[in-house]
């Protein structure tokens, strides 16, 4: 219900409307079952007036019915008490002879005589505010008598009144005491709520690494709480890839922005020639072109998440993904004179995502060019070994050190920094490929000497291929 905001008060109204139904059909039943049991001691009553009767009208032989309801009221003090006697004849089925005490309430015996009935049989009826009752008393040769009493409802008795009286005052209160029960319930209840409620506030963007405790969590909320945390991961992971673009950008940004601003600055302190201005313009466009490759890069590390890229898969063929790779970088490869020469690769169908692959093996050849020395070779392969498929990318460049192998596929890092910076690169190229394998679960090894080359190996499981 829109009325009500607290879920506390909504359970509350609920329970009140039920307690209130509940409540009310007891009561009613309640009293329906006193009235039925006042109903029954009236027929009682009647029946026992009529069972009296036998001996007295066998021995007198009323014929008048006011004479016995006379005597019957002064016996039984019951007042009014309106009589009738009928002699039927069973032969003839007729009535011979009928009286009633009272013609102006003559009405109350238009009741069926049940003539069929067994001596002591008796048949109550209901007459308006009056019980009347019909009695087989006894059969005289061809006449059967009966006896018929009517006496009104003791619907107001005092027993009732109390009752009716006591069920209007006790309700209302038991209604009120179930609902500070129900309250109190209902507190109780919701208390884990009130804490999971209390934990999430205390969540801020300073302590996303902080969830909401599952301990003595209800199963109802578990769920719930489980759900929160997971959005609080989600949560977490795209405000620290937030975070991260940010100091990244911020970090690797400031180089080549300050280097615009130092040529600019250098070029406007005086006249210059037109060539000179030209080799300025020159240096700022390559430093704009890292620039956007900066970006780019960064983009794509906080583009997306790797289960989302892993549902773009599809079956492709890894040899030409290869060739196209070669083909692509072959261009950049001229400009230093560098061959890159494919000693073999096998036809290699593979379920996989075919435009990450193709940067992953851009980017490696890419930085064999890039840190290899002019006039040189790059030897490419895709080949098979036991339980899995190689492809190994060899070159005869500068190498890298044994202490900077581990950290190469860390953002930003450079075994070289001075010459990684005037080669173009960004630090970004491995742990792009390296975040690309990892989403195809692929491994990648590289294995370096200073001086004279770079190994790397990327391994495909067969379980991979398709």
């Amino acid at each position: 219900m829109k009325m009500f905001k607290s879920l506390r008060l909504k359970l509350l109204f609920y329970f009140f409307i039920t307690n209130v139904i509940v409540l009310s059909v007891y009561d009613v039943f309640l009293y329906n079952t006193a009235k039925k049991g006042v109903l029954n001691t009236i027929d009682a009553e009647l029946k026992m007036i009529s069972v009296d009767v036998t001996f007295d009208f066998k021995k007198k032989g009323y014929k008048n019915a006011k004479d016995i309801a006379d005597d019957l009221a002064e016996e039984f003090a019951i007042e009014p008490l309106f009589v009738k006697i009928v002699y039927y004849n069973k032969t003839a089925k007729k009535i011979e002879h009928e009286s009633v005490s009272s013609k102006e309430y003559s009405w109350l015996f238009d009741i069926p005589l049940n003539e069929i009935g067994h001596t002591g049989s008796i048949y109550y009826f209901n007459k308006g505010n009056y019980r009347a009752s019909s009695m087989l008393l006894f059969e005289k040769d061809e006449i059967k008598i009966f006896i018929q009493l009517a006496m009104q409802k003791d619907t107001d008795s005092p027993y009732l009144k109390q009752l009716s009286l006591g069920l209007i005052i006790a309700t209302p209160i038991v209604l009120i005491l179930f609902l500070l029960i129900a309250n109190m319930l209902i507190n109780k209840t919701l208390s884990p709520v009130k804490e999971v409620i209390g934990s999430v506030k205390s969540i801020s963007s300073s302590n996303l690494s902080n969830r909401v405790s599952t301990n003595n969590i209800p199963s109802e909320i578990n769920e719930l709480v489980a759900t929160f945390n997971h959005l609080l991961n989600n949560l977490e992971e795209s405000f620290n890839k937030i975070i991260s673009f940010s100091n990244d950008a911020s970090h690797e940004l400031k180089t080549p922005l300050t280097v615009i601003r130092g040529e600019i600055e250098v070029a406007l302190k005086q006249e210059r020639k037109p060539q000179e201005y030209k080799e300025v313009l020159q240096d700022i466009l390559e430093e704009s072109i890292s620039i956007q490759k900066i970006i780019d890069q960064l983009l794509f590390l906080a583009k997306k998440e790797k289960n989302e890229l892993r549902s773009d898969f599809e079956e492709l063929y890894l040899d030409e993904i290869v060739t196209d790779s070669v083909m692509q970088i072959k261009k950049f490869a001229a400009t230093k004179n560098i061959k890159i020469n494919i000693k073999q690769v096998i036809p290699l169908t593979l379920c996989a995502n075919e435009t990450l692959l193709k940067i992953a093996i851009t980017n490696l050849l890419r930085n064999a060019v890039v840190y290899s020395p002019k006039d040189s070779h790059i030897y490419l392969s895709l080949s098979e070994n036991g339980d899995e498929y190689l492809l190994a990318i060899e070159d005869n460049g500068y190498g890298i050190s044994e202490n900077d192998l581990p950290f190469i596929f860390e953002r930003f890092y450079r075994a070289d920094k001075v010459r990684s910076r005037k080669e173009g690169g960004t630090g970004l190229g491995l742990s792009i490929v390296k975040m690309i394998l990892d989403i195809h679960h692929y491994a990648i090894e590289i294995s370096s000497i200073e001086t004279i080359g770079t190994a790397i190996v990327v391994k495909i499981p067969k379980l991979e291929a398709a």
